[in-house]
């Protein structure tokens, strides 16, 4: 009986030592702010809390900041017509959303928003549909430019007026390509720097969003 006693503690023993090894290789490692930085996340000590805001997605439903209230969002500004920037970031956005699903890492209280820098032409059904091409998961959004002015120039990202009368466009050109990280207060944490690629991505968020 001493023996088999013997033998079910050392079992029990190793089974909780590979557990917490498991564990521990599975569990995202918390990066220092020096680290997020080198990696391509500006994070802010104190997040910044920004005012009330409202867009349009498909079929005429509303996104706010109620919406915010719970969840880590990934926001990205950008452009249906955009040729090179936005397509390539939101492949990016696209990829990390499938690196996540894969790693099993908790998305409930995650999302992902598009919102058009282009409302002259970007309709939200347009955006919505462009963004779910992408990811079903993707939120597009859209609304008139004084709503995206007030938004966007709160988050740092594009605070430039069609010149002119005839609305030429040529405003979208320069437009900042940076991801925006808002925090489940709904309040602007951080920014994520290109270039991006999935694998720094995927260390900074996870590390951020998992604590």
């Amino acid at each position: 009986m001493t023996i088999k006693k013997n033998i079910l503690i050392i079992a029990i023993f190793i089974l909780t030592v590979l557990t917490l090894f498991i564990n521990k290789l599975t569990t995202p490692r918390a990066l220092s702010t020096n680290e997020l930085l080198i990696n391509g996340l500006f994070l802010f000590e104190k997040p910044k809390p920004i005012s009330e805001f409202t867009f349009i997605s498909a079929n005429g439903e509303e996104f706010n900041k109620l919406d915010l209230n719970g969840k880590w969002t990934l926001m990205y500004f950008g452009f249906t017509r955009c040729p090179d920037e936005c397509p390539t970031t939101m492949y990016q956005i696209s990829k990390l959303i499938k690196v996540l699903r894969e790693k099993e890492f908790p998305l409930d209280d995650k999302q992902w928003v598009l919102v058009s820098i282009d409302p002259e032409r970007d309709t939200p059904e347009d955006i919505n549909k462009y963004a779910k091409g992408f990811d079903e998961d993707f939120i597009g959004v859209s609304n008139i430019r004084p709503m995206l002015l007030n938004l966007a120039t709160q988050l740092s990202v594009n605070n430039v007026m069609p010149s002119g009368d005839n609305m030429d466009h040529s405003h979208l050109d320069n437009h900042v390509n940076n991801i925006i990280l808002l925090n489940p207060e709904g309040d602007f944490a951080g920014v994520f720097r290109p270039p991006f690629d999935v694998s720094r991505l995927s260390l900074t968020y996870q590390s951020v969003t998992s604590n």
